[in-house]
């Protein structure tokens, strides 16, 4: 158990401390505000409960490094400074299952949110929104071998919302909403990045998506775009269906109307291509509880992002522009990062034997307030009595 008593980047306390401990290990946090520095996680097995901070909750100003596995992180805000991506991993070094939830992640002058060549990672219920820079305002490369990407919200990015990594294996990608792009769209999920002989092979599945155009999104705007560098043969196999396109009902009811294979040297609408590269079965995937296109863009509109302790201005600025398909800064697109959030700290609950969980929840659960130990305790289905407290916080 860790707990982040100090918004300082390093020294006791810190949030840097307990990035870089070894050993299974839950973070807490007993301050709200924000925390300025560049942060990596290298050695596995932490869980980051971002849900347990006072006040408006905790933000990061700089940007977050994940090289490692079992690796659960929630209620997280990272915004970006002028350069480099804000979340990323290290793509030479491939780890396996990461949860990513309810993150608020914007502001770089790459990708956004970029975490690929992995395997078992899912990312939910997330904010990748305003990348910034003159010419290279990209949402994310996501492409995770057997990986799952659902209810998250892009909004204000030029591209890459999300793009499947060359070679990356099983991807589905489903009740997501894209709001306000201007390039190719959701893309990629090449058969093989040149020159690599690992990764070779990429599936997508495109399914009950929300797409709606802003104020920088083209009239023609295309919206999936499989592509491919070595002909056809590298195509990925995709599978796309129920996808709602906001103002448009002939690619609503058949979705292969908005699929547009890209070959870099052009783009068209070739159909011996698409014959190649469209399935009609959905490719291995991890179930979530679906919704329809519709029922998600609500969904994500109500929860997306670091709701807990409470949405700051800056996101729920955003998703009322989603909403009222407007944006303040422009046409939504910025070049260069916005203003922070003042994020409020409060006093954090007590917590006498500091094992993650309140005295109050502890006596009200039957648990000592004054025995550390028995946040390991596990109910009839195998949580433990921490994950119990930390899945049960709806506000501080």
């Amino acid at each position: 158990m860790y707990e982040v008593t100090t918004l300082e980047a390093k020294g006791a306390g810190s949030l840097d401390e307990a990035l870089k401990a070894s050993g299974p290990r839950t973070v807490v946090f007993r301050v709200g505000g924000t925390i300025k520095g560049n942060f990596s996680i290298s050695n596995d097995d932490i869980t980051i409960a971002g849900q347990t901070a006072p006040g408006d909750g905790i933000a990061i100003h700089g940007s977050l490094r994940v090289a490692a596995d079992n690796v659960i992180i929630r209620y997280i805000r990272v915004r970006g400074t002028a350069s480099g991506d804000t979340i990323s991993n290290n793509k030479n070094s491939p780890n396996r299952y990461q949860v990513y939830d309810h993150i608020s992640t914007n502001w770089s002058s790459d990708e956004v949110f970029s975490i690929y060549f992995n395997e078992y990672v899912t990312i939910q219920y997330s904010m990748i929104t305003e990348a910034n820079s003159s010419d290279h305002k990209f949402g994310g490369i996501w492409g995770n071998n057997y990986s799952t990407y659902h209810h998250n919200l892009f909004a204000h990015n030029q591209d890459r919302v999300s793009r499947f990594a060359s070679g990356s294996g099983y991807n589905d990608f489903r009740n997501n909403v894209i709001y306000n792009w201007s390039g190719l769209g959701t893309y990629g999920c090449e058969n093989q990045q040149v020159g690599d002989s690992e990764h070779v092979f990429c599936n997508a599945n495109v399914v009950a998506n929300y797409y709606k155009p802003g104020p920088a999104t083209p009239s023609n705007y295309r919206a999936i775009t499989p592509t491919t560098r070595n002909g056809a043969s590298d195509y990925g196999k995709w599978y796309v269906a129920d996808n709602y396109f906001y103002g448009n009902d002939a690619a609503t009811a058949d979705n292969w109307l908005a699929v547009i294979p890209h070959y870099w040297e052009k783009i068209d609408r070739d159909l011996d291509a698409i014959a190649g590269l469209r399935v009609d079965t959905p490719s291995e995937y991890m179930p979530i509880n679906q919704q329809t296109a519709v029922e998600a863009y609500q969904t994500v509109l109500d929860d997306v992002g670091t709701s807990l302790p409470r949405r700051d201005a800056l996101d729920a600025r955003i998703i009322e522009e989603v909403r009222t398909g407007t944006a303040i800064n422009g046409n939504g697109h910025i070049s260069s990062p916005g203003t922070l959030p003042d994020l409020q700290g409060n006093s954090a609950p007590l917590d006498s034997d500091h094992d993650g969980m309140p005295d109050d929840w502890e006596v009200a659960n039957g648990l000592n307030p004054n025995d550390a130990s028995d946040r390991n305790n596990t109910d009839s289905i195998g949580y433990t009595m921490l994950e119990n407290y930390l899945n049960s916080i709806d506000s501080l």
